[in-house]
């Protein structure tokens, strides 16, 4: 038997009706499945315990839900197979997993100075990211195009701060810096390319820092990432793989995993945590061969 746990509070206008469409789907294969809202399961490893009759687990949601469900059983060994399936706005993570299911994925943590610790699987960041987040998660409906006029207007009001990063040894300094990503997978912000080689079976983290640059610049600059050109401004965007990164800002930020806010963080160390989930790709039509 097959779960289907689903968002119904996702801001993304066509999930329920994706929801409604995969049931239509399961009932005229007669494959058996039970359909449960994520609100009403306080904790999915316990949930799945004594559940030795559902074999799969398809999760429908966006990046905020997947975050959800990796901290909830990362440090855990589930017996389902475990399929993931966009159904909410941000979709980032999909994007990475789409092509690249074969292998187990990284999870990495990021453990910031006020003792909270999160595991996160696409990608964490400091400054006008987590500004980003803060803007996105108040929107009434979400979309790409919300999500690109939503980081405008955060690159707008942002103000630059002193930053300090260091990795592996080595130490990055800016008087100003707009944002500090550590990502696994290849998108964010939904579909833009910040981390082009981001890998999301490996222990490395791709590092962008983004700094010591005008708005007026940083602009036109901002709409290159969708085609991950941004990389090729390497006298305002630093970037490299790592293994271990402590960001450190000067002032109080915001920070995001997975689009999760963390507020009133001044740094944050990220790094894989050597544990690793095999999460897949839901293809019904592959699912019901």
């Amino acid at each position: 038997m097959d779960l289907i746990i689903y968002n119904p509070l996702s801001k993304n206008a066509k999930s329920n009706v994706f929801t409604h469409k995969l049931v239509r789907q399961y009932k005229r294969s007669g494959i058996p499945f039970r359909l449960k809202s994520v609100l009403k399961i306080d904790d999915i490893r316990l949930y799945l315990e004594d559940k030795e009759h559902i074999d799969n687990v398809i999760l429908l949601g966006g990046d905020g839900t997947i975050n959800r469900l990796v901290n909830n059983i990362a440090e855990y060994d589930i017996k389902q197979t475990i399929y993931l399936k966009s159904n909410g706005s941000g979709n980032d993570y999909l994007r990475s997993l789409v092509s690249n299911d074969d292998n187990p994925q990284t999870v990495m943590q990021a453990t910031y100075d006020n003792g909270f610790k999160t595991y996160f699987m696409n990608g964490v960041g400091m400054g006008v990211d987590g500004l980003v987040a803060t803007y996105v998660n108040k929107l009434p409906k979400k979309g790409k195009l919300r999500y690109m006029i939503t980081t405008l207007k955060a690159l707008v009001h942002y103000v630059p701060e002193p930053v300090v990063v260091e990795a592996d040894g080595k130490t990055y300094e800016y008087k100003k810096s707009y944002l500090v990503t550590a990502n696994n997978g290849k998108y964010f912000g939904g579909g833009m390319k910040i981390t082009p080689k981001g890998d999301i079976t490996s222990d490395e983290l791709d590092v962008i820092i983004v700094h010591t640059i005008s708005k007026l610049l940083i602009l036109p600059i901002f709409f290159t990432i969708y085609l991950g050109l941004h990389t090729k401004f390497t006298r305002y965007v630093t970037f490299f793989k790592a293994n271990k990164v402590t960001v450190t800002y000067a002032t109080p930020q915001v920070s995001q995993a997975d689009g999760e806010e963390i507020n009133n963080v001044n740094s944050m160390t990220v790094e894989s945590s050597k544990r690793k989930l095999h999460l897949r790709y839901y293809d019904h039509k592959k699912s019901a061969e």
